[in-house]
């Protein structure tokens, strides 16, 4: 009992808040395969920009300790398309709203190595929850599956292409969440993943 004690309370060493895109970018070079950073080095924003949320984990440790050390951070895009949004977003969301305001792609994810189960997603649901979105759509590459993606109950929409700018022949896993109840995304969910 102890045991399962424990495993219940280490989040309690754990932060979720809001930080900049300056701030992530270490976390995310040094713990992602993709060291690029969407939306610097990456094109793919197009006409008007990105507008960047980005959130870190910060271990605590014991929280009479007032150091901590950021050790995750996912930056979350919303695009600004200008008389193109719609359009946009119905392709690359599969929905849209009049504003589109709330939708964000979950562009980059990483967490330093640790032994806390379930640390990855346990960040991500409450890096979402900071965020309030409508909808979030976000990408597995092929080989990779998108397992915290389906551990944070994302939909999964199969493989599309024409999703990464420099590869657009590459397939990717997509998912999506709708947070909006009266938002219906086009696309059909594929179930057999």
């Amino acid at each position: 009992m102890d045991e399962l004690y424990v495993a219940c309370t280490m989040k309690d060493e754990y932060v979720v808040s809001e930080i900049s895109l300056d701030d992530a970018i270490p976390i995310i070079q040094n713990n992602n395969d993709k060291e690029d950073i969407y939306g610097r080095d990456y094109p793919w924003g197009g006409l008007d920009g990105l507008i960047h949320k980005c959130y870190g984990l910060y271990y605590v440790g014991n929280i009479s300790l007032i150091v901590s050390e950021l050790v995750g951070a996912v930056q979350f895009v919303a695009y600004q398309k200008g008389r193109m949004q719609k359009a946009f977003h119905d392709e690359h969301f599969g929905c849209y709203t009049d504003t589109c305001e709330g939708f964000y792609e979950l562009a980059r994810l990483a967490v330093e190595p640790t032994d806390e189960h379930n640390i990855t997603s346990w960040f991500v649901s409450r890096a979402i929850k900071a965020l309030n979105p409508k909808v979030i759509v976000t990408v597995a590459e092929e080989h990779k599956e998108g397992t915290i993606y389906k551990a944070t109950n994302f939909d999964y929409y199969g493989l599309h292409y024409e999703r990464d700018y420099y590869e657009m022949d590459k397939p990717f896993h997509v998912y999506l969440k709708t947070y909006d109840k009266n938002i219906e995304c086009k696309w059909r969910k594929d179930l057999t993943n």
